[in-house]
């Protein structure tokens, strides 16, 4: 018998949906930019969605802090869907406007 293929961290259908699983800690954000970096010269939207993050850290806010930053050098909308809860706490806590509003629109 074959054991189940993991599904892949991230991964991007042709509409720009980025679905991402697993944690987005300070392991893993740098790998998850690394894979999401060409998404932005690919597509005119992209939308991320978070529902099977399973933990985050300060890590994940910088990487979202990052998303947004490349997709206004890009000229691409970013949206964020199934924001976990820490993730959003973490948005608040830092005060970060334009994060906060980025996460809110989930």
């Amino acid at each position: 018998m074959t054991p189940p293929v993991d599904k892949p961290p991230i991964s991007a259908d042709a509409d720009g949906r980025v679905l991402l699983q697993g944690p987005l800690t300070f392991a893993t954000v740098g790998a998850r930019l690394k894979a999401s970096a060409g998404l932005f010269r690919s597509h005119k939207q992209l939308c991320f969605d978070l529902q099977a993050v399973t933990s985050v850290d300060s890590a994940a806010l910088a990487l979202v802090v990052e998303w947004l930053r490349l997709g206004e050098r890009h000229a691409v909308a970013v949206r964020f869907e199934h924001v976990p809860d820490a993730l959003r706490s973490l948005a608040e806590v830092s005060e970060l406007e334009q994060i906060e509003s980025a996460l809110a629109a989930s």
